[in-house]
């Protein structure tokens, strides 16, 4: 970045001149800016707060397979100390009371009923 503003000065026209004028007080309130938000803004704690969040996250990706099949064991001696028949696909389609299968109908939509003629 130095390396490229000292060039446009080094360039010995107006135009670059001026353009690398501009950069020089660009850069400088930029320092500036992040200067005040450090000290004043309480940019120190604010990163070390995202780094925290970040470490707590990547912990949790880490340890999320272990977690998971210690979840999958769990709810598998809950279903055998209830009883319950494990589900092999959770669809549409429910069991009704007579042991048929019935079609739910999604919440968004409306049903349209027909009515039967004798």
């Amino acid at each position: 970045l130095l390396l490229g503003l000292s060039s446009l000065f080094m360039q010995k026209t107006v135009g670059f001149t001026v353009l690398g004028s501009f950069l020089v007080i660009g850069v400088v309130l930029g320092i500036a800016r992040f200067i005040w938000w450090w000290k004043k803004q309480e940019g120190l704690q604010k990163c070390l707060a995202c780094l925290d969040r970040r470490t707590d996250m990547n912990n949790t990706m880490k340890t999320l397979p272990e977690d998971m099949q210690f979840l999958k064991s769990k709810v598998a001696q809950l279903v055998e100390h209830t009883g319950l028949p494990e589900d092999e696909e959770a669809g549409d389609a429910q069991k009704g009371s007579d042991g048929t299968a019935e079609e739910v109908a999604p919440e968004n939509e409306e049903v349209a009923i027909e009515d039967k003629e004798d």
